[in-house]
């Protein structure tokens, strides 16, 4: 039989490549038919797989009798899943396809051959389905917009959840009505943003690069009581790293029960020293891990922490810190063969997961560093670290070495993560939320990255590029299932002055007020879907449609069935929201604003919310040599309007009671 790379090749041979550019999944080589049909070849680690490497796409099945003539080809008929399949369609959850055995190369050709010819038989349906799908996605970066009240930020909620987790949504979106699903979509928001899936954060003028991609940050160590100057990851590299699932080596440990093991939290050099890659490579390149205290010192003989102190103080006299001999001691003594160790990168992250399988060894092999290390067997270790709170409860210390406490340990999630079946955890969809994105200065918080958000730039993109940050000196690339919705208000900014290198680059969508949301709420016998309008038809007369009023605002009417408690909620509404927003609007023209109101046709003035005069007349403050020449500008807020039924009554029809 011919193994995965003898399959990769000969495909490869005849004309059967990845498009230039683009990255091959981690756990199998993808073979473009064209039409939208692909051959998959299972991969491992850089070795090759001998059992069914080949795996075909589900529409071969109905292609199954031409396919079984093939000599040499045997297939096996049952879906195999795997998320490495990532251009197959999905069986509920995951990408499947139909794994075959090869025995020779004609047999490679003959299955191109027939799966070609279909191809093209069906092929201008395949593209219109692939253009249906495409058309239904969601873009990658978009940008709600509107005036204030429309529900932007409402509406990023259930957005988030659709696309982060798109098949539960869609089975609660079935089996519940709107007020039970919107619930549920809260309670999984909220889920999901415990599983920082899905990261909300707003923009301010105070807002920068340092907060949104890395910074420097001071921090006291708790072993040394020394201040060390930490990279600091922002908002968004955090989301981007969490969203990029790229595992170097992945052996998992058969579905075996994990709640009974000892788990231990390890930092394999300093992350903030260039010590730390070249450790952390070194131990994953020969399957050990090493620890920096104790030095050169050879702790074979220790059986406990008193022979440990003293030999350690024999070797370095001035060493007095508790810490330093107890990381030793911990390391090794206590840890036993069989338990499980979470490698570090920082306090709220983690790269790799280990099996303890050899007893304490003292290296001495002419190294300078690093002398103290067990043998262990690497169950997943990831490109790029993970964050901690997929598998514990609170974030890691700066402490060495420490047990991890049992009730903290998240067992399911480490029981997937370390399972042999899962091959390659899936891309899941990562969602960040940018609330008030115009308010943030564009350029200086995304700086360079802005060009890395457009799609063909994104890691696995036809033109994927990638940045060298200026901190952390390494590089970066902004994965292709990281999502980004903003919400911007038109009455701060409009769309017009928005930074030019951002409205480039994403797709907008406009939340309009929805005055037919409020129909049939009555307060005063007045339609609150009504009077909204009517508002807002003044206002855009007036102004503009960046400025309109939202239905937002009024939207806790709607669950209030008692007439009085709406009564009283409007007339907190209209003093302590619209009329200081048409303040805002209007920058104080309040004729303008009675205008909107209209309080100027309103025969009774105590329906009017704003009246004109004061208490005294223009003639007793200034006598008649003056006052015939003025106009009485003097403006106020009647309080008493909005309890008045007529007040909201004139409004529509001017005439106040």
């Amino acid at each position: 039989m011919l193994n995965s790379e003898q399959i990769h090749k000969e495909l490869n041979r005849i004309g059967l490549r990845l498009d230039a550019g683009k990255k091959e999944p981690s756990y199998a080589y993808e073979h473009p038919l064209g039409n939208g049909v692909y051959l998959y070849v299972k991969r491992k680690d850089g070795r090759s797989i001998d059992k069914a490497p080949l795996v075909l796409p589900p529409e071969s099945l109905s292609m199954k009798n031409e396919i079984e003539g093939i000599a040499g080809l045997k297939v096996i008929w049952i879906p195999y899943k795997s998320t490495s399949l990532r251009r197959f369609p999905k069986d509920d959850k995951t990408q499947y396809g139909y794994a075959a055995d090869v025995s020779t190369e004609a047999a490679i050709s003959q299955l191109v051959s027939i799966i070609n010819s279909k191809a093209v038989e069906s092929g201008e349906l395949m593209v219109e389905t692939l253009e249906k799908k495409e058309s239904m996605m969601h873009p990658l970066n978009q940008i709600l917009f509107g005036p204030p009240g429309t529900g932007k930020t409402y509406a990023t909620t259930e957005m988030a959840v659709t696309i982060a987790d798109p098949d539960w949504y869609e089975r609660s979106k079935t089996e519940l009505n709107d007020d039970d699903l919107r619930h549920v979509v809260k309670n999984r928001y909220d889920q999901l943003v415990q599983k920082e899936r899905i990261v909300f954060t707003t923009f301010h003028q105070s807002f920068s690069y340092e907060d949104f991609v890395e910074g420097i940050r001071a921090e006291t160590n708790n072993e040394t009581n020394m201040i060390e100057y930490h990279i600091e990851e922002g908002v968004f590299k955090r989301i981007c790293d969490n969203a990029d699932k790229n595992v170097i080596k992945n052996e998992g440990l058969g579905g075996e029960d994990i709640s009974q093991r000892t788990f231990w939290k390890m930092s394999l050099g300093n992350t903030q020293k260039e010590e730390s890659d070249e450790i952390f490579s070194e131990c994953i390149e020969n399957n050990y891990i090493l620890l920096g205290w104790g030095g050169d010192v050879d702790f074979s003989g220790c059986e406990n922490l008193t022979q440990i102190r003293k030999e350690y103080e024999q070797g370095y006299p001035d060493e007095k810190r508790d810490f330093a001999f107890s990381a030793v001691n911990v390391f090794k003594n206590q840890i036993k063969k069989g338990d499980i160790v979470v490698v570090s990168s920082g306090n709220s992250r983690y790269q790799a997961i280990a099996e303890v399988t050899g007893d304490y060894q003292f290296l001495d092999d002419e190294r300078e560093w690093f002398f103290q290390s067990r043998q262990v067997r690497w169950l997943k270790v990831y490109e790029k670290p993970r964050p901690v709170s997929e598998i514990y409860g609170s974030g890691f210390t700066q402490k060495t070495i420490y047990g991890l406490k049992h009730r903290k340990l998240k067992f399911d999630a480490l029981s997937g993560i370390l399972s042999t079946d899962q091959s390659l955890e899936e891309a899941e969809p990562y969602v960040l939320i940018i609330d008030e994105i115009n308010r943030g200065n564009i350029s200086r918080i995304f700086g360079e990255l802005i060009t890395l958000l457009e799609p063909d730039k994104r890691k696995g993109g036809s033109d994927q590029r990638s940045v060298i940050l200026p901190y952390s000196k390494k590089a970066f690339q902004v994965p292709d299932n990281v999502y980004v919705i903003g919400t911007m208000n038109t009455a701060d900014k409009s769309l017009a002055q928005l930074d030019l290198a951002l409205r480039r680059r994403f797709s907008f969508e406009e939340t309009p007020p929805q005055p037919e949301l409020l129909s049939g709420v009555t307060v005063h016998g007045i339609d609150l879907g009504e009077l909204l309008n009517i508002l807002n038809q003044r206002i855009e007369v007036l102004l503009d449609q960046d400025h309109l009023l939202g239905h937002a605002y009024f939207y806790p009417l709607k669950s209030m069935e008692n007439e009085g408690e709406r009564a009283q909620l409007l007339g907190q509404i209209f003093q302590k929201n619209i009329i200081p927003l048409l303040q805002e609007y209007f920058f104080d023209d309040w004729e303008r604003i009675r205008w909107v109101l209209n309080d100027h046709r309103k025969t009774t003035k105590g329906t009017q919310f704003i009246k004109l005069g004061g208490q005294s007349n223009l003639e007793q403050l200034f006598g008649n040599e003056i006052y015939e020449s003025l106009s009485d500008r003097r403006f106020h807020v009647n309080v008493n309007a909005f309890t008045d039924p007529g007040a909201y009554q004139g409004i529509l029809n001017g005439a106040g009671s």
